[in-house]
């Protein structure tokens, strides 16, 4: 009982947050990012176990963490995609992968950062199942959008 009402409280807090943004009508794609966020939140309250308390102060400084890991890593695949697409010199490339490297070493930081808040959060214990659960619930998001796409190509194929 006490998992669902954090699950729930959770979940209302973020879609409180989401739809309390001004600006136009969500699309398709926005709908899908909100949706997944709300899973995302009630995937790891449930696993971390939250209770109320813990979650309204751990999902704003989550979130406010997502975010900025979320930009630094953009910029990391941009880096890596101008890698990729260009035809670099030696020293070029050098210089490419020396600022992946720092931004992987920001990333780093921030994690540090914000491990720090979270263990004025979190007990411990449950800090150390945040990652595995993050990994969890990708790797599940993953695997469902895998296989929904080959459920949309398997219906355009003729059976034998």
């Amino acid at each position: 009982m006490k998992q669902i009402l954090s699950s729930l409280l959770a979940l209302l807090t973020c879609l409180g947050y989401n739809t309390a943004q001004e600006g136009p009508p969500m699309k398709g794609k926005d709908r899908m990012i909100e949706k997944m966020e709300s899973m995302r939140v009630a995937f790891l309250t449930n696993e971390l176990d939250l209770t109320s308390d813990e979650s309204a102060k751990f999902w704003p400084v989550y979130n406010e963490y997502s975010k900025k890991r979320m930009e630094l890593r953009k910029d990391l695949m941009d880096k890596k995609r101008s890698m990729r697409d260009q035809n670099l010199s030696e020293e070029e490339s050098e210089k490419e992968l020396e600022d992946q490297l720092a931004v992987q070493e920001k990333e780093l930081n921030l994690k540090r950062s914000y491990y720090e808040k979270f263990k004025a959060i979190l007990p411990a214990q449950k800090l150390a199942k945040l990652e595995p659960a993050e990994k969890e619930f990708n790797h599940e998001v993953l695997r469902k959008l895998k296989e929904r796409r080959e459920n949309r190509i398997g219906r355009g194929r003729p059976m034998k």
